[in-house]
């Protein structure tokens, strides 16, 4: 079964002129209807705070070229990478409320997902199968799965424990990687499991969740800091308002309560897993 979703992420709008300022989104952007919702949010950030100068150019993509050029002013990545490879250079801004059931404030955590065909009934049970992981940076998608395997259940290291690993590139072709039969068992960030299966709602009868990660700092929106967009606590009580000011079926398309403030600190504990 094909997951219904966007393509692929596009690196730069080829409609956008290359000396204008951007924002990439694209970490939760993952279907039309998302990449809608996210830019209308945004626009109505600019809409209402024209003395912030952000910028109404926006791209569907989380390359780090992307991220890390010098007109991107606003991004959203994930915490991991941030803290363990461009804390000199970017600044987290501010972090979403998912509304997901067992999360308060700032937070996300990964279920541990099979095939529901799958003898599979625990993490412990894959020992010697095939494990999707999105990226070696993923904190939702590899950390997890590393820290549940080698600190949790003492079973030495992630690569030893499984025969194979597939580096599938996002959440997406993780699930679709489990779908196929060409792996055992993925670490899925709830968030978008939850935009994925509101997207193609059979996957809660294709798929079982057999574990939950630990919980940590959702991945923030950041700014580049030596030009940043503005301080922490303005841009979250801006895009808290915009929130506010979103359609009824564009919030609960977001699912996301609120924005928090967040810091580099905040981060950090994910390197200690």
């Amino acid at each position: 079964m094909p997951l219904n979703l966007l393509p692929t992420q596009s690196i730069l709008d080829s409609n956008t002129p290359m000396r204008n300022e951007i924002i990439a989104l694209g970490m939760y952007a993952i279907s039309p209807k998302l990449e809608e919702a996210w830019k209308t949010l945004f626009l109505l950030a600019a809409e209402r705070n024209p003395t912030l100068s952000l910028p109404s150019n926006i791209v569907n993509s989380t390359d780090s070229e992307v991220v890390l050029a010098n007109r991107t002013r606003l991004s959203h990545i994930c915490g991991f990478p941030l803290v363990e490879k461009y804390a000199t250079q970017l600044m987290p801004l501010c972090a979403p409320n998912f509304d997901i059931e067992g999360l308060s404030g700032p937070e996300y955590f990964s279920y541990f997902m099979v095939n529901n065909n799958s003898h599979v009934k625990s993490v412990e049970e894959s020992d010697g199968l095939v494990a999707a992981v999105n990226g070696v940076c993923s904190h939702s998608g590899m950390n997890v799965l590393r820290h549940e395997i080698e600190k949790v259940h003492n079973k030495g290291h992630l690569e030893n424990f499984f025969s194979h690993m597939i580096y599938s590139g996002t959440h997406a072709n993780s699930i679709q990687n489990l779908l196929d039969g060409m792996a055992d068992i993925a670490a899925i960030d709830a968030a978008t499991y939850c935009y994925l299966q509101r997207i193609n709602p059979e996957l809660d009868q294709l798929l079982r969740i057999v574990g939950k990660s630990v919980k940590m700092t959702s991945p923030p929106l950041v700014t580049h800091i030596n030009n940043p967009l503005c301080d922490p606590a303005s841009f979250t009580k801006i895009l808290n308002s915009a929130l506010a000011m979103l359609n009824v079926k564009q919030r609960e398309l977001l699912n996301i309560k609120a924005f928090s403030e967040v810091s580099e600190q905040d981060y950090m504990p994910m390197l200690a897993l």
